[in-house]
């Protein structure tokens, strides 16, 4: 995959969206939203092997917190259909997070960013309470597409 794989172009989208649209200060960014407990075998593992497991709690790119709101965001160089069902499962989760503890009893809402818009897929979940940004950032030098698509596309 070229210099910068997409989750660097994700995490570089996240910072500066989070910047330029003044929730830095009202965020923070790899959310624990919840530590599901493992099984194997069908017995849950003892303490110390969740633990040593915990790469695989659930972390949301970003939370930003509003008096009485919650948001979680997921970053995305496209707003793909399986980011807002992983986005889903982290607001269904959150609220059992220790994150959440100092924000309770707010509600708590999901929130897409992306660079390229799928237009259907973001209307699909706003009924789901998750909204979408399209935001194109600065660091693009461009367009988004030479960096992305750089040497895909044979002219």
């Amino acid at each position: 995959m070229g210099v910068n794989s997409n989750k660097q172009l994700e995490t570089q989208l996240l910072a500066e969206w989070l910047t330029v649209s003044g929730y830095g200060d009202k965020s923070k960014t790899h959310v624990n939203v919840g530590a599901a407990m493992l099984q194997y075998n069908g017995e849950p593992l003892p303490p110390a092997k969740q633990r040593a497991f915990g790469v695989w709690n659930d972390w949301a790119d970003a939370r930003i917190a509003l008096p009485g709101l919650v948001i979680l965001v997921e970053a995305k160089i496209v707003n793909i259909g399986s980011a807002y069902g992983q986005l889903l499962d982290y607001m269904d989760e959150y609220p059992a997070s220790d994150d959440y503890k100092a924000f309770a009893p707010a509600r708590i809402k999901g929130l897409i960013l992306c660079a390229f818009e799928r237009t259907r897929t973001a209307l699909l979940f706003t009924k789901y309470g998750i909204d979408t940004v399209l935001y194109t950032p600065t660091w693009a030098q461009g367009t988004l597409e030479t960096k992305i698509f750089r040497g895909a596309i044979a002219t």
